[in-house]
């Protein structure tokens, strides 16, 4: 959804917000309804009467401006979803924003929905003024004055100067928005489950995921008290983010966890005999990056089964009635998927869909294996890390032999995926409006040890997650591909790694 009057916009690439041009603070005359959400914990009502004191002096139309306080015992999503404004203005409880703030947030998102604003917040420290007192100095002009040494946030700035801006900022530009206010379009918020929807870090992550631009707007300025005891506090953040958000890597530093948000959505189709697809999953579950949860894709309802792996066909699970009778080849595709479902259905990695997801959302990272191929153990943490250090949005694995895409191994970027369906790309069309946006690459299967599951001697019933013809990766040789390249060139490359890898193993026999 644009809204009225919205300039429509080339898609951005990467974070280079400089290519969206909004409008001037209240020229033309703002139309967009604005609801602020004050959030907090509900432990300090003095300072969510200082946020809304504050609020209540903005240069915005205040038939526009609706003002609602959210605290713990409130749902952050409901009251997005229930909120009047087309555009969000999120603002943490006990900070005193300047009487522009909203006009200058808000305008970025009349010039592009993918926009996501973000105030500077000034830290101060000492005693916060009271409510009257914020009143008088908005209303005289003077704000400022009441908070005498007060300084830019030290690891914003330090964001800022490092990304030129957040224009060249990578996957980890969602921690802008920490500690701060920012303003994004109603509709790019996807809530979750978790009960504590709602924390600043957390809503930033969700809106890069779907896709978001952010944006600095320094006219915004926001006052905020420095922690008391900042140990306690990251300490807070730590345990309410680290389950929800897979970045920075740091924080998953418990070895054998599994978190409700991976760091990768594997999924992988039910198109082949219960050995091959097997012996897949079990690779990807094996593999040395454990952050990841495996969709298997299959018609589990034909195959009756649920989502757990339970049998509620009043069979014996075997693929047969119970009688002993051989079924036909439907019946044999049926009885696989009641293995599959058996096999992995105590697994809290591995869930049963009915149909692929679009996107992997709100895990960043979207990996889609066939069936009939295995990856090696280091392939998927490598994988991840080509993607990020060469800041593609689809990296594609090529095994030999392979003549069409759909025979690739592909990592997708959640956030650049979920852009280009944004702006209305249809399915058929994602690769070449990824590539544009964020560049695509194009890999060799051994550099990864990506077999052919089918193929003789490759081990499938085994399962091997350690199989492949190296222990470890070299560092990899990728071609760039973009929307107008063709598959020909990316074909030609990996024949060619190909044959030097055989004359290498020829001499050195």
């Amino acid at each position: 959804m644009s809204l009225p009057g919205a300039v429509s916009a080339a898609p951005s690439p990467h974070n280079d917000w400089t290519l969206i041009a909004p409008v001037e603070p209240g020229h033309p005359a703002p139309t967009a309804q604005v609801s602020v959400l004050v959030v907090g914990d509900g432990g300090d009502p003095a300072g969510a009467a200082r946020t809304v004191a504050a609020l209540r002096q903005q240069r915005y139309p205040d038939r526009l401006l609706q003002i609602v306080t959210v605290t713990a015992d409130s749902d952050f999503a409901d009251q997005v979803g229930t909120a009047k404004g087309e555009i969000i203005v999120r603002i943490p409880a006990g900070a005193v924003p300047a009487p522009d703030l909203v006009s200058a947030l808000t305008r970025w998102q009349q010039a592009s929905p993918a926009a996501v604003s973000v105030a500077v917040p000034m830290i101060f420290s000492g005693r916060a003024p009271d409510p009257d007192v914020i009143v008088a100095h908005a209303s005289a002009g003077t704000l400022g004055q009441l908070f005498p040494g007060s300084t830019v946030d030290p690891g914003l700035a330090r964001l800022l100067d490092t990304t030129h801006q957040l224009r060249t900022a990578d996957h980890l530009v969602f921690l802008a928005a920490a500690g701060t206010g920012y303003a994004f379009q109603r509709d790019r918020y996807q809530a979750g489950s978790d009960r504590f929807q709602g924390t600043d870090v957390e809503v930033a992550y969700r809106l890069a995921q779907a896709g978001a631009v952010f944006v600095p707007e320094p006219a915004a300025t926001l006052w905020t008290a420095a922690p008391a005891d900042p140990v306690t506090a990251g300490q807070r953040a730590d345990a309410e983010l680290t389950d929800l958000v897979p970045f920075p890597r740091e924080r998953r530093n418990r070895p054998g966890r599994v978190w409700q948000v991976p760091l990768v959505t594997a999924v992988v189709p039910v198109d082949q005999p219960y050995q091959v697809v097997r012996s897949c999953v079990d690779r990807l579950l094996g593999s040395d990056e454990r952050d990841l949860h495996v969709a298997l894709v299959g018609d589990w309802a034909v195959a009756g089964t649920n989502s757990s792996g339970a049998d509620s066909s009043g069979t014996d699970g075997s693929g047969t009635d119970g009688s002993g009778t051989d079924g036909s080849r439907a019946d044999s595709g049926r009885a696989d998927l009641r293995l599959l479902a058996a096999e992995y259905r105590s697994e809290p990695r591995v869930r049963m869909v009915s149909s692929a997801p679009v996107t992997a959302f709100p895990a960043p990272y979207l990996l889609r294996v066939p069936a009939r191929l295995g990856v090696g153990p280091r392939a998927v943490r490598s994988l991840v890390a080509a993607m990020e250090k060469w800041r593609c949005g689809l990296l594609r694995v090529l095994p030999a032999g392979a003549g069409a895409p759909t025979h690739a191994v592909e990592l997708w970027s959640t956030a650049a995926r979920s852009r280009a369906l944004h702006a209305g790309t249809a399915d058929g069309a994602l690769v070449e409006a990824v590539a544009a946006s964020h560049g695509q690459r194009w890999e060799t299967g051994s550099e990864y040890d990506v077999v052919d599951l089918t193929a003789a001697g490759s081990g499938a019933a085994g399962g091997s997650a350690t199989a492949g013809p190296r222990g470890g990766r070299r560092a990899g040789q990728t071609v760039t591909v973009g929307g107008a390249r063709s598959l020909g060139r990316a074909t030609v490359f990996v024949a060619r790694k190909y044959a030097r890898g055989v004359r290498r193993r020829l001499v050195s026999r």
